[in-house]
């Protein structure tokens, strides 16, 4: 049964979204900086292949999160505390898939799964702002561009596991970011309460900060791959150009 939620409760989950907020507008900048980064030295994956990755992700994600729901319907408690959990492991899940469905270079399928958790956000973003702007939320639409980052932040962080050898803990460290991410929303709406919703966001607001100052890390990964391989493939081209200097010849 969902108990009423009084000043104490309100009040932490509007410090949550003031959180989110102003951390998602620094992550956002600092994202774009990142990729702005390593667009000019990380291979470039077909745009066809993103967009294709980014639609099974999200139908993957829709049917799931869907039967989820429709499972949990009489269930509040199911609600607020299981299904933040299979949304953070199915979209976290289903936005790697082009990391390991494809083979070859470990780079290229980075920046394609990390192009897929863009792609992801924007036409997650879209949908709900169509639907926020039909109920007259404007200030809603407003907080689903901020967050956009986040998404693809969740994926950073995923695949830095994996280019380290330690996919699942990367996965694992990716899920329940997100699951933390979104966890206030579902326990304000599924149960209520003051104390359950203060301990959510305790939680949760941790979850956004670990995620923000993770995020550095999990880019200079793929930047430091990509950087070594720029230098030996330089030092390789040096040796096969042989030595610059000038040469001398002896007389017979």
């Amino acid at each position: 049964m969902m108990q009423v939620i009084g000043v104490l409760g309100a009040l932490a989950f509007l410090l949550y979204v003031l959180v989110v907020i102003v951390v998602g507008i620094q992550l956002y900048f600092k994202t774009r900086s990142w990729l702005r980064k390593l667009e000019g030295v990380l291979p470039h994956p077909d745009s066809g292949s993103a967009a294709g990755y980014t639609l099974l992700a999200l139908a993957l994600s829709t049917i799931i999160e869907l039967g989820a729901l429709y499972g949990f319907r009489n269930s509040p408690l199911l609600i607020a505390f299981a299904f933040p959990f299979i949304v953070g492991f199915t979209e976290e899940g289903s936005k790697l898939i082009p990391y390991f469905r494809r083979g070859g270079d470990i780079l290229l399928r980075w920046r394609l799964s990390l192009r897929v958790a863009l792609y992801f956000a924007i036409v997650e973003a879209v949908l709900y702002a169509i639907y926020l702007l039909l109920v007259g939320n404007i200030l809603g639409i407003f907080l689903r561009i901020i967050v956009i980052m986040f998404h693809v932040s969740f994926t950073a962080i995923a695949l830095c596991g994996a280019l380290s050898g330690a996919w699942i803990g990367g996965y694992l460290k990716a899920a329940i970011l997100h699951a933390l991410y979104d966890a206030p929303v579902f326990v304000l709406l599924g149960i209520g309460g003051d104390l359950p919703v203060l301990f959510t966001v305790i939680l949760s607001t941790s979850g956004v900060l670990y995620t923000y100052n993770f995020v550095d890390r999990a880019f200079m990964t793929p930047y430091t791959l990509a950087m070594e391989r720029i230098e030996e493939k330089k030092r390789e081209e040096e040796a096969e150009a042989g030595p610059t200097g000038g040469s001398f010849t002896s007389l017979p």
